[in-house]
């Protein structure tokens, strides 16, 4: 890491703001995570969007989902604090990706500009600008993981053997489609703008179907929960769909795209990404997904690790009565070794004389 040079207080304060008078205290400092803070408001926000996702769909147990999620947010938050700061030493830069990601939102929400998007993120409750900080934190951090943590991160074909070797049992299929989405969403939609978004999910449908990546049409259209991930929504047993999109998946090429489905939450477009027939996959059939989990495995590991040596690399200090369950177990800061303080902010010497 760059050597930082900060003017560091050792006691935690409140944020405040002067106004011709006496001080008015708005929030409190978390935690301080070198040159930057985490205030009180950050930790409720986050606490506010936990709450949300635990409503969200395949979320089994809502009061479990929040109360594992709390355990670990202020340990979150300060590890996308850390990643943001890894970022900037790195030189890494997101404000090209930033407005990329905002035209792509503005164009899946169908919106003339990005004023209007503005306008449709303010009237949800939201500050425009708290909006795009996110935005740009969240990919600040994933750029951090490309480059630092993804290509340590290796699985080889004896891996892949061992693997489907150990779990055999769990490659012996049923009848099951693998799929990816992209929604049009109609939830909270006027009737008048109706036949506009079936228009444009009519649009991407021709799109995908001539061969455009349904991926990239996913991250710019899709209004599902999958859609940053590209829209994959994995593999589905027959039985398990609702009766009329099994009845359009079951029976589909690889890589062939459904018709414009309406269902409830608005205009779906499946792709067929994997089909798997019923008894045992051989180890080649399986290798894309055996990978796919061997490398989920082997990331978080090294994710954690990372954040400890940054965390060991860093000056952090949490304020009293909370807890960051991240905390580094590799040893403690070496202070001196990343100018911590600077030489004027060191107590003065001493006339003993006087």
């Amino acid at each position: 890491m760059n050597r930082r040079r900060l003017l560091i207080s050792l006691v935690l304060v409140p944020v405040a703001v002067f106004a011709g008078g006496p001080t008015k205290v708005l929030e409190q400092m978390v935690a301080r995570v070198n040159n930057g803070v985490i205030t009180t408001f950050e930790l409720q926000k986050a606490q506010e969007q936990l709450v949300s996702d635990a409503h969200q769909p395949g979320v089994t147990n809502p009061d479990a989902f929040v109360a594992s999620g709390s355990k670990n947010l202020l340990r979150d938050l300060i590890d996308q604090r850390l990643l943001e700061q890894r970022a900037s030493d790195l030189g890494l830069n997101a404000d090209t990706e930033v407005v990329k990601r905002l035209d792509d939102i503005r164009r899946s929400q169908n919106l003339p500009s990005l004023e209007d998007l503005q306008k449709a993120v303010e009237a949800q409750g939201q500050d425009y600008d708290d909006f795009k900080q996110s935005l740009k934190s969240n990919i600040l951090s994933q750029m951090v993981i490309s480059q630092d943590i993804a290509p340590r991160v290796q699985v080889t074909p004896e891996e892949d053997a061992a693997y489907y070797n150990a779990h055999k049992g769990e490659f012996v299929r049923q009848d099951e489609v693998g799929l990816s989405e992209i929604l049009i969403s109609t939830k909270d939609k006027p009737e008048a703008e109706l036949p506009r978004l079936k228009k444009l999910a009519d649009e991407v449908r021709v799109r995908a179907a001539k061969g455009e990546t349904f991926a990239t049409l996913a991250k710019r259209y899709s209004q599902g929960q999958t859609a940053s991930s590209g829209g994959d929504i994995g593999f589905f047993k027959k039985g398990s769909l609702a009766p009329e999109l099994e009845k359009q998946v079951f029976g589909m090429d690889v890589n062939s795209v459904t018709p414009v489905l309406t269902t409830a939450n608005g205009y779906l477009i499946l792709k067929v990404n994997a089909v798997h027939h019923a008894g045992q996959e051989t180890l080649e059939e399986a290798r894309r997904e055996i990978e796919y989990r061997l490398y989920e495995q082997k990331l978080q590991p090294e994710l954690r690790h990372y954040l400890s040596k940054l965390r060991n690399e860093s000056y952090i200090v949490i304020a009293k009565g909370y807890n960051d369950t991240g905390k580094s177990d590799i040893g403690g800061v070496n202070v001196e070794r990343f100018e911590r303080v600077l030489p004027q902010d060191m107590p003065k010497p001493v006339d003993k004389k006087k």
